[in-house]
């Protein structure tokens, strides 16, 4: 494991899990039911989290193979999205508290996520 990789995925995967957790937050705030507020809230980070990644990350700075790289990310958001849905209403069961169960989810998600990205969509 590329060490300072690791870390940069670590520092852009903490701003967008500020932006996922605080944008779920507001959600809820309106009265959006968990599920769908982490559904949308997810969309909205997974799109800070591509250009981010992409960048600062892995220092892909060329426009080259963008399109490549931006199918496999959101095919793997549209894969993930629903995972971590599925988890926050499995876990919701243990912890009803929603903002303590999405976190529960989220940190249950977030090596997975590291590895896949690493090997599948920026590789």
């Amino acid at each position: 494991m590329n060490r300072i990789v690791f870390l940069r995925y670590g520092i852009v995967a903490g701003v967008a899990y500020g932006i996922d957790f605080g944008g779920y937050i507001l959600l809820m705030s309106l009265a959006y039911k968990p599920v769908v507020a982490n559904g949308l809230i997810k969309i909205v980070a997974a799109i800070f989290g591509f250009f981010a990644h992409r960048h600062f990350t892995y220092s892909i700075k060329e426009r080259k193979d963008i399109g490549k790289h931006a199918i496999k990310y959101f095919g793997l958001a549209l894969f993930y999205t629903p995972m971590s849905s599925a988890a926050l209403y499995g876990i919701m069961f243990i912890l009803p508290n929603p903002i303590y169960a999405k976190a529960a989810s989220d940190i249950s998600l977030f090596l997975l996520m590291y590895w896949i990205t690493s090997k599948f969509s920026f590789k």
